[in-house]
């Protein structure tokens, strides 16, 4: 009784010459449980596609395919290889990642005997304050090298503040070296950060810098990491929880803090679209919806996330087109249709007494 979503990823890449270098199909589902977590969740799928070229101007076309529905959707965009082996030392893009591990495992992507988690938003702070980093180093020098090699970490806020200078040996791998790192970033305040790497080797006498942008988000702190108010949060579940489910966690509304939290931490990670990491990507976009609800749905006698325009945006995220109607000769009251053309569905959400309490009217 699973509800699936099955499509058709291809990827195509051009040169500066117009010309087909490569291609890749790649097929693939997204599974759910239940149809309330098929419309709430964003379901993510991080694939590493290996090809080689050389060093130019590329484009990249891409061409999902729904197989369901039969829509596409396409997007391009521009890239560069860059010559790594132009200068004798070089440092290449960096990867950010919620996890990074070394040695034998199944989570995430494989890279030189490393496996990686991609963060692709390059977001961390919230439940996730552990920025993982994987990078490649290209070096001249000969095998037997004894000189030192050695790298310079530095964040920078967005003023240009240096927040971190850290300095580490690197141990040498030959000519391509594969390197991780992991910084804490629980201090740092909400805002867009510059992390930049610069290597420094011996004996090539060269040294070489990479730098990188990523984020530090604080406004969506989620209540289960304290589990307080545990009748609400439990509540705040029944758009997605299965009745077995809440009927559990309503019998724990008497018990210790720290036996709730467990149970509020155990029904996300059957949740969770990337087991292995600390960031639960489900769980952060349910509460960001609830968030948004209740500051635009309030409507002074209850929270947002309790009335009937808050529960339809946290199941189904944002219309995709808002109506909005002061007066209508058919309703004689103020208005609103919210279509969700995915779905093939619209709201009517009618304001009967004036105060912006929009009570769902129809579905069609």
């Amino acid at each position: 009784d699973r509800y699936a979503a099955r499509f058709e990823l291809s990827l195509i890449v051009i040169d500066d010459d117009d010309y087909q270098v490569t291609a890749e199909t790649i097929r693939d589902s997204v599974l759910v449980n239940t149809e309330a977590e098929m419309r709430v969740m964003d379901h993510s799928r991080a694939k590493l596609y290996t090809t080689y070229l050389p060093p130019g101007k590329y484009d990249l076309e891409i061409k999902l395919y729904d197989q369901d529905t039969g829509s596409q959707h396409d997007m391009a965009r521009p890239f560069e290889v860059p010559d790594y082996y132009k200068d004798r030392l070089s440092v290449s893009d960096i990867q950010f990642a919620g996890l990074v591990l070394e040695g034998s495992s199944n989570v995430g992507l494989e890279r030189r005997g490393i496996r990686i988690v991609p963060n692709l938003t390059r977001a961390f702070g919230e439940d996730h304050t552990d920025m993982y980093i994987y990078y490649e180093v290209y070096s001249d020098a000969a095998g037997e090298a004894q000189q030192p090699l050695s790298v310079v970490y530095k964040i920078k806020s967005p003023s240009g503040k240096v927040m971190l200078d850290l300095e580490e040996p690197l141990e040498r791998q030959g000519h391509i070296g594969a390197y991780s790192g992991r910084f804490d970033t629980s201090d740092l305040p909400q805002g867009v950060y510059t992390l930049e790497i610069e290597v420094d080797d011996r004996a090539v006498r060269n040294r070489a810098k990479a730098e990188s942008e990523f984020q530090i988000t604080w406004q969506f702190l989620l209540p289960l990491t304290t589990a307080k108010n545990f009748r609400e949060i439990t509540e705040q579940l029944r758009y997605i929880a299965k009745n077995d489910e809440l009927d559990a966690l309503k019998k724990l509304r008497d018990a210790p803090a720290g036996e709730q939290k467990v149970a509020l931490e155990t029904f996300w990670k059957r949740r969770d679209p990337t087991p292995g990491t600390d960031r639960n990507e489900h769980m952060i976009t349910y509460y960001r919806r609830i968030a948004y609800a209740n500051e635009h749905f309030d409507d002074g006698l209850r929270k947002g996330w309790r009335s009937d325009q808050g529960r339809v945006y946290i199941v189904y995220g944002p219309p995709d087109e808002i109506e909005r109607h002061t007066w209508d000769r058919a309703y004689s009251h103020p208005y609103q249709v919210w279509h969700y053309y995915n779905i093939s569905r619209s709201f009517v959400f009618v304001d009967f007494d004036g105060y912006g309490r929009y009570q769902l009217y129809r579905v069609y």
